[in-house]
């Protein structure tokens, strides 16, 4: 009982069981002065059994706790986590589910990347600053350039939590996360999606807070050169590419006891969702025809907003032409300038807060 059953009802079973045993006993001495053993099996063995059963499965659970919780814990949600401690059997060796995979990639970021390696090489060679000098100057791009692809890596990581998914890895500058796993999941798809238009929203939100702070670097900057100093860089504005699909791959711990687990999924539905994440461009979020059905049947109001593309898309590694919708992200009544204009940050950041003047009068 103390082993197999969970610790509070084998505490109540054994404490029930020492009760009727003391009862016996002494009903057995009151009635026919039969004298059996009473300290022994209740002190000696069935205390002493107790303590040491409890103490060794609290050593053991609690260290499985610790581990499951060091692979988790930056991956789910709280509720996610609660719901995978408290599972009295869990796969994580190996094991077929139906999930929801998302891909989110940031757009744009390799030529800000690019636009910073020019503008740092042209800054250097400008001020002819020393191999030191220059090196320090380039590990200090390095660490704006990280901080940049963090800040809407975290965005879309914070969705994934509060939506209940799982958040996989990142890939660079994506963002891998799915539902279904470790845990089954009722609506899954319909969470994902929540997940995918709640980010874009986030993403738009801070793209026009960045947009405000460059229109207030303009105007600073002019005095700046005015006065001789360097002027201050514009903040870049970056999109995200989304793509989702739905159905069954294989879900696990991936790596070896010598080096660190990492739990996630692989399989055709899998690339299926990447390659979604490829063809979606920037601002968009496209699904598959499972996940569009899932919807369906979930929540036909965000259903009836999708829009399937004109025709099924050829998909790199898959045979068949895949039909693909596209989810609509934006509130009604919002800022109705398209977030296109973006790529013009890269080359000149006034171009991109006169067109948002322009949208918006």
């Amino acid at each position: 009982m103390i082993w197999n059953l969970p610790v509070r009802l084998g505490t109540g079973l054994v404490l029930l069981f020492d009760a009727m045993y003391v009862g016996l006993a002494s009903t057995l001495y009151i009635q026919n002065r039969y004298w059996v053993p009473f300290v022994l099996p209740l002190f000696g063995t069935s205390a002493l059994t107790y303590v040491l059963l409890v103490a060794w499965r609290v050593l053991f659970e609690q260290a499985e706790q610790r581990r499951v919780k060091s692979v988790f814990s930056r991956m789910v949600s709280p509720n996610v986590m609660h719901e995978v401690l408290q599972a009295e059997t869990l796969a994580l060796g190996g094991a077929r589910r139906e999930v929801t995979v998302l891909f989110a990639d940031v757009r744009g970021f390799t030529e800000f990347t690019d636009k910073s390696q020019d503008k740092a090489e042209a800054y250097i060679a400008a001020n002819k600053l020393s191999p030191e000098s220059a090196e320090a100057y380039f590990d200090e791009q390095a660490r704006e350039t990280l901080n940049t692809v963090n800040t809407y890596l975290a965005l879309v990581a914070d969705q994934v939590k509060k939506h209940d998914g799982t958040l996989d890895k990142y890939i660079g500058d994506c963002v891998m996360a799915f539902w279904g796993a470790p845990t089954v999941m009722e609506k899954q798809a319909l969470c994902c999606v929540r997940a995918a238009i709640d980010a874009q929203r986030t993403v738009f939100d801070l793209n026009k807070r960045r947009v405000e702070e460059n229109q207030k670097r303009e105007l600073e900057n002019m005095a700046r050169a005015s006065a001789g100093l360097t002027p201050k860089p514009m903040m870049p504005i970056l999109l995200l590419g989304t793509g989702i699909n739905t159905g069954l791959a294989t879900a696990g711990l991936m790596g070896s006891e010598q080096h660190q687990f990492n739990y996630t999924v692989f399989g055709r539905e899998v690339n299926l969702a990447s390659r979604l994440e490829s063809l979606s461009g920037r601002g968009r979020i496209l699904i598959s025809e499972a996940t569009y059905k899932c919807l369906l049947r979930d929540d036909k109001e965000i259903a009836a907003t999708c829009v399937a593309l004109p025709d099924p898309q050829k998909l790199k590694g898959f045979g068949a032409a895949v039909k693909v919708y596209e989810v609509p992200w934006r509130i009604p009544g919002s800022d109705p300038f398209d977030e296109e204009f973006a790529t013009r940050i890269f080359g000149d950041a006034t171009q991109s807060t006169n067109f948002i003047k322009r949208e918006n009068l």
